[in-house]
């Protein structure tokens, strides 16, 4: 009866009182020889269980609960004792969570909603980056140590990685965005730039890649990816969205009546027009109304003589450099 909870010497005395039922405590006591262990608290602690039970007369006579009885109530104690332990598995799941940076299951790892699991797991991409470095650049954005992610990006570009990035026309809302974007271009990086881009994500080396979990969480879990065709399938989705992104549009030479803060602001429309954003998104994305946008195109359209709205963007083609 040791599976169901029973030690040796409580079997010991309910057999006995089994096959000899009305003992009194010292004749049940020399009946149940060989018990090394105090013998009234054992009795105490059989009787609470209801394993055995004393009469109320003067004899005070022990006896046994009926088997099929005794049985139940062994295996109601083991049952309450295996939900009790049941209830400490959301503990145990909390305390992996906070002492394990990552999930794994062969070549997908989850990284844990920590940034600096995440920051650290983004540079060990980089760090390993030997060939090409693809990204899709798209809001909610999550600034966590900018300067060691620049840092990572300029040893991988050091060692002659091809970096090149597609960017939502969202990310023209920045402050300092075109600065940004000069800065990265003037150290070999190729942008682009595309309306509805699905997520972000970091591909290396088309072997490895992250990306969220979840799209519009920025501070949820992160998926990493190793080796599968999960990742192939992601190299293929930036590629074909590479062929259909337009080139971020550098100034080669603006008309002479242009001012530079006019032409900075033309040359952020012309680009966010072309990667094919329509007149909503555009003007969300550049941080203006839509009657302000209007005005925009109609500035764009009158610097460079234009006749119609296709014409300007023929015409801005010729003025970029693509």
């Amino acid at each position: 009866m040791e599976r169901l909870g029973l030690g040796a010497a409580g079997e010991l005395v309910y057999r006995t009182l089994l096959r000899r039922p009305g003992l009194s405590t010292p004749a049940l006591q020399q009946m149940a020889r060989g018990i090394d262990e105090p013998f009234e608290p054992l009795l105490a602690s059989l009787q609470r269980r209801g394993l055995v039970r004393r009469s109320a007369d003067e004899w005070e006579c022990w006896q046994a609960t009926p088997p099929e009885v005794a049985i139940e109530l062994l295996l109601m104690e083991r049952q309450t004792e295996l939900n009790e332990a049941r209830r400490v598995l959301p503990d145990l799941q909390a305390d992996l969570a906070r002492d394990s940076s990552s999930t794994s299951v062969g070549d997908v790892q989850i990284v844990v909603a920590d940034p600096n699991e995440q920051l650290h797991a983004y540079l060990k991409l980089y760090e390993r980056a030997q060939s090409c470095i693809l990204t899709f650049v798209r809001p909610p954005f999550l600034v966590a140590a900018p300067e060691q992610m620049e840092a990572a990006r300029e040893a991988a570009r050091k060692r002659g990685v091809r970096v090149r990035s597609i960017l939502a026309p969202e990310v023209m809302a920045w402050d300092g965005w075109q600065a940004a974007v000069a800065q990265s271009i003037a150290a070999g990086d190729e942008l682009r730039v595309l309306e509805g881009l699905p997520f972000k994500l970091l591909l290396v080396d088309g072997t490895s890649g992250m990306l969220p979990l979840h799209a519009d969480d920025p501070q949820g879990p992160v998926l990493r990816l190793g080796n599968t065709a999960v990742l192939h399938a992601l190299v293929a989705l930036f590629e074909q969205h590479w062929l259909e992104a337009v080139p971020v549009l550098e100034t080669a030479g603006a008309p002479a009546d242009a001012s530079a803060e006019g032409d900075v602001t033309l040359q952020e429309l012309a680009t966010v027009l072309a990667a094919g954003a329509n007149d909503k998104t555009a003007a969300h994305a550049l941080g203006i109304s839509d009657r302000t946008l209007q005005r925009r195109m109609a500035a764009l359209t009158a610097q460079l003589r234009a006749r119609s709205r296709f014409q300007a963007g023929w015409l801005a083609a010729r003025l970029y450099d693509r």
